[in-house]
């Protein structure tokens, strides 16, 4: 059957197909950069192609059996932006390692997924239901950014968390809110050109983020620190002639500033009168720290332990303790210190 498009269809066309094009060089990028957990990243880029092409203004009857497929493959978009998130916040995150119950929960609805599109066409309950499923996992996503956003020593991991809770936000809340209340404009040319147009753009604005070349500065160590004795190696091992600015971070911390409490990268960045950015990049590549929290516990934690060893301060309540050491409350530094040490803070004390 024969498709006639309007000059404004054409131009829609135009920019989801340039919107594509972008995408498929995206997946070649990444594929051909071996970048970690590409799976994850395809499989996002892959459901944002079926939506795009899924929503262009053309009848659904054109389609074939093959809108069926791209209908799937779209409502999988929330769980694909939420493993992409994990991979990309988590550095050892793998979904095959996941406890079995998550995976059968997963697999078990992904199959009633394919039957309810690949099958039914979409039209079920289930559907909707999906939606509401996918409203909660978008909602998960933005949690799971900005939890540690001001704690988070990598520039271009906050930037991604910027960008990721701006595309759940701005852009896929708006447009499952479209299925449940405006459905009528979402049928309008208007919304469609408009739609189009708003992909190319942050097709554009994403492509341009991660094939850009990372800037670093000349550090010893560019790798993360996963021990509590790796790090506070790389911290020995730094050079202080080489960045007269990591001489004066590592005088301030050895002078105690760490055991402030609130102490934020924000406020140390004005001790050291420098820019807040420039002291992350400092502590992620010249220290290998990617958490400021991580960086603060490899300065407290050691200097609980000295109170804990010291004998003429056994009665000293732990929490007090914890408090003079800069915590807030009991609960992080049980935490900090059983994830550093590998016992509780009094299984620890109790051996001297």
């Amino acid at each position: 059957m024969e498709i006639t498009l309007s000059g404004v269809q054409i131009i829609d066309i135009f920019f989801r197909f340039a919107a594509v094009g972008q995408l498929a060089l995206l997946i070649i990028f990444l594929v051909s950069k071996h970048s970690v957990q590409p799976l994850a990243q395809v499989g996002l880029i892959t459901c944002l192609i079926a939506y795009v092409l899924l929503t262009a203004p053309i009848e659904n009857h054109h389609y074939g059996s093959l809108r069926n497929i791209l209908l799937l493959i779209t409502d999988l978009t929330p769980f694909a932006a939420l493993w992409f998130t994990l991979t990309k916040l988590h550095k050892h995150f793998k979904l095959a390692q996941q406890a079995k119950w998550i995976l059968a929960l997963l697999t078990f609805w992904l199959l009633i997924l394919a039957y309810v599109f690949l099958v039914l066409g979409g039209r079920s309950p289930l559907h909707d239901l999906n939606h509401i499923i996918g409203i909660g996992l978008l909602m998960w996503v933005i949690y799971l950014c900005l939890a540690e956003y001001l704690d988070d020593l990598d520039n271009r991991r906050r930037n991604a968390r910027l960008l990721i809770v701006a595309f759940c936000c701005f852009y896929m809340l708006g447009l499952v809110s479209f299925e449940f209340i405006y459905q009528n404009l979402r049928d309008t040319w208007q919304f469609s050109l408009a739609n189009a147009f708003v992909i190319f753009g942050l097709v554009a604005i994403i492509s341009a983020k991660i094939t850009t070349p990372k800037d670093q500065l000349p550090s010893a160590t560019s790798n993360q620190v996963d021990t509590f004795e790796a790090t506070i190696s790389a911290q020995n091992k730094a050079k202080p002639i080489d960045f007269p600015q990591l001489t004066a971070l590592n005088k301030l911390m050895n002078d105690g500033v760490f055991l402030q409490q609130e102490l934020t990268i924000g406020k140390l960045a004005h001790l050291l009168d420098l820019p807040p950015h420039q002291l992350r990049q400092l502590i992620n590549q010249q220290l290998g720290f990617s958490n400021f929290s991580h960086y603060l516990n490899s300065y407290r934690i050691p200097w609980v332990c000295e109170q804990f060893q010291n004998t003429s301060k056994k009665k000293i309540p732990i929490l007090t303790i914890a408090l003079e050491a800069g915590y807030g409350s009991i609960a992080p530094f049980n935490r900090a210190f059983k994830a550093t040490i590998g016992q509780t803070p009094t299984q620890y004390r109790t051996q001297f």
